[in-house]
């Protein structure tokens, strides 16, 4: 594929300037396979709903965005931990049965695989993802540089969470100055699922940016 010329440009999602729908899809792809199990096949209509609101935790005012050429190429959100159980938008978005299929998941497996407390005043990465076409171009690299400046200015602990089997993405993580903290995983049908926490305290965001 022929590269632009044109510079990528990191910003916060705007409704107005934005493609909600890119941005959706682009969450859905940093983890496909759970968000097909909380939505099914409704997922990225349930995401794109879910960004265009302000209550819940994938809402626009969270969200970075890569934007080369008028195309949104890739996604950071990044929420307060205070925020992230903020559902209020879910009863507007998701059906009476999707709700119940939503909370019996949360009950039965996302609680196994998932850590969902943070300590307050923290910073959460939710999602993290880069077009495919767009990969290896230090897209993701720079969406994260962004979120630990963030940390830094709020004086924060960031945190992420990787899936078990994407060494990949932990080991852009690490050389960014993050640490493994906690492993939550369990075995479902004969497969490992889960998630590594990582974070990055203050003090190390001010040392990583500063080397």
């Amino acid at each position: 594929m022929e590269q632009s010329t044109q510079p990528i440009c990191y910003l916060p999602m705007s409704l107005a300037d934005h493609n909600v729908r890119d941005v959706a899809e682009l969450i859905y792809e940093s983890a496909p396979a759970l968000f097909d199990l909380i939505f099914a096949t409704q997922a990225v209509c349930c995401l794109t709903a879910l960004v265009e609101r302000s209550h819940n935790r994938f809402s626009h005012q969270y969200i970075r965005v890569a934007v080369l050429d008028h195309q949104v190429v890739g996604v950071a959100v990044l929420v307060p931990s205070e925020r992230l159980h903020d559902d209020a938008d879910y009863r507007d978005v998701l059906n009476g049965w999707q709700r119940l299929w939503l909370a019996l998941v949360r009950r039965l497996i996302l609680r196994y695989v998932l850590r969902h407390r943070y300590p307050p005043g923290t910073l959460y990465i939710g999602s993290l993802a880069v077009a495919a076409t767009h990969r290896s171009q230090g897209i993701g690299r720079q969406l994260l540089s962004q979120c630990i400046a963030d940390a830094i200015a709020a004086s924060s602990t960031l945190f992420i969470s990787v899936d078990v089997s994407n060494t990949r993405a932990q080991k852009l993580y690490e050389s960014l100055g993050f640490r493994v903290i906690e492993t939550k995983a369990i075995q479902l049908l004969g497969t490992t699922i889960g998630s590594r926490i990582l974070s990055i305290s203050n003090q190390s965001c001010q040392l990583e940016h500063c080397s």
